[in-house]
Parts: structure tokens; C-alpha cells; sequence
């Protein structure tokens, strides 16, 4: 009975060490490529070089839709935090029979496929006669990072203990005292992961902003795509690429480490 525990054991070890090197595996060839000195992708590479890092952060095209989609990501996840505020407070403390109906509502831009949002959009831009801004833009990340900074922080409103707010209004605190120093610092975890993972959703979208994004405002994953079906794989993209994924991979050690954000997921 124990030998057959430990053959268990070892071969459910080997199963989980595959998966694990099955979804790594796409990442380890990203960064590894990006050291190869050749104009092509090879892994491993042939010969180690930064040469491509360097071409990078010389590369007007790609740092100039690199700022966009980061002025785009990072203006969406604020806005997102101001609207999701309020609707997470309504939708978790509220007692209408709809509330079930509204929580619904609010999350049909995560269970509604991006190509069918970006048709829509589309259609609307062409019958109001609309052209690609960088104001739609936001709008459209706003939409559709909106349900996952709700989730989160609701999340952390659910489990707000409601007697913290009682006692500070018997103590004479205003409403809008109490959710600036009581409510808000509580939940501070939940709307900073709410944030963070809006901006990555937004930073990576690509349907959508390929649909309605205008040629004044061509974002990283734009760039990267239209590049890839008239070039090919271009080894600065390896480069960029090795950079977003350290910015990830330290933002998720970070986020564990003072916020605890795995518990939201």
C-alpha cells in the first residue's frame, strides 16, 4: 500500500513538473531568443548577445506606441478605479432584487468575446461617424477592464467587517470621513491589485484596439502584430518582450509580498 503512495506521489510530481514546463516554455524561448546575436529567432541561441536590447531602446516606432499603450493602460485602470468605487459599493451593500441582475450586467464584457465588442464598436463609430481617438480608446479598456477591477474590489468589500463603520459614525465621522479613513485604507489591498491587473489587460489588448484605434495612436500590441504579418518575428520584439515579463514577474513578487493579490483570484 505505501509503494503504491509513492509511485502515486512521483507520478502525479511528473505530471505537475510538465505542466509547469508546458505553459514556462513559450516564456524560457522569448527571453532566451532575445539574447541571439543572428537577425532571426533561434533557441537556444547560437551566440549571446544584447545586441537586440540596444536596438530596442533605439527603435523610434516601437518606443513611440510603447508610451501610447502606456498612457492608454494607465489612464484606463484610473478611471476604472473611479467608476468601479461606487458600483462595487451599490452592487455588494445594495438591497434591491436587481442587485443579482446589475452584478451580471456589469461582468458582460468579461463572458462577451472581444471580437464581438469590437464589431459593435465599430458599427457605433460608423453610424455617429466617429474616428479613432485616443479619448475612445480609453473608453473602450475602461468597458472592458471595468468587471475585473469590480470583482477584485468587491471581493475585498465583502469581506469588510460593517461594525468598523458603525462605530466610526457613533463617534460623529461624516460618510465621506469614514470611507476616506476607515473604508478606503481597508480595501487599499484589493483596489491596487484591481488596478494593476486592469492596466496589464489593457497593456496586452489587441482585438479591440486593432478595430477602432486610428494611425495616430498605434499601440505596443498593434505594432507588434501589424510588424509580424508583413516581417515576421523580429528579434527587437524578443527584446521588448524579456522586458514586460521581468515588469510582470517583479510586480507579482511585489504584489504577493504586501498585498497578498493570490487571494483574489
Amino acid at each position: 500500500m505505501t509503494k503504491k503512495i509513492k509511485i502515486s506521489n512521483i507520478l502525479l510530481t511528473l505530471v505537475v513538473l510538465l505542466i509547469l514546463l508546458f505553459l514556462l516554455a513559450p516564456i524560457i524561448a522569448v527571453v532566451g531568443g532575445s539574447f541571439n546575436s543572428e537577425s532571426y529567432f533561434s533557441f537556444p541561441p547560437e551566440t549571446w548577445s544584447l545586441k537586440w536590447y540596444k536596438a530596442a531602446f533605439r527603435n523610434k516606432e516601437h518606443l513611440s506606441s510603447l508610451k501610447v499603450s502606456l498612457q492608454l493602460s494607465l489612464t484606463a485602470a484610473a478611471l476604472g478605479i473611479v467608476f468601479s468605487l461606487p458600483a462595487c459599493i451599490a452592487l455588494v451593500r445594495g438591497k434591491s432584487r436587481f442587485i443579482s441582475h446589475l452584478k451580471t450586467l456589469f461582468m458582460a464584457p468579461i463572458f462577451v468575446p472581444s471580437i464581438v465588442w469590437a464589431v459593435g464598436l465599430l458599427q457605433f463609430m460608423g453610424i455617429f461617424n466617429i474616428s479613432g481617438s485616443f479619448i475612445l480608446l480609453v473608453l473602450a479598456h475602461t468597458i472592458l477592464t471595468t468587471p475585473y477591477i469590480i470583482r477584485v474590489v468587491g471581493a475585498s468589500l465583502e469581506e469588510f467587517n460593517l461594525t468598523l463603520e458603525d462605530a466610526a459614525a457613533s463617534l460623529g465621522a461624516t460618510r465621506s470621513q469614514t470611507f476616506r479613513y476607515i473604508t478606503l485604507p481597508l480595501i487599499r489591498p484589493g483596489v491596487i491589485v484591481g488596478a494593476v491587473f486592469s492596466f496589464m489587460i489593457s497593456f496586452s489588448e489587441l482585438i479591440i484596439t486593432l478595430f477602432i484605434s486610428g494611425s495616430r495612436f498605434t499601440t505596443f500590441p498593434v505594432r507588434v502584430y501589424s510588424a509580424m504579418r508583413t516581417e515576421g518575428l523580429d528579434p527587437i520584439v524578443l527584446a521588448y518582450s524579456t522586458v514586460i515579463i521581468l515588469v510582470a514577474l517583479i510586480l507579482s513578487i511585489v504584489g504577493e509580498k504586501f498585498a497578498r493579490w493570490s487571494r483574489f483570484f
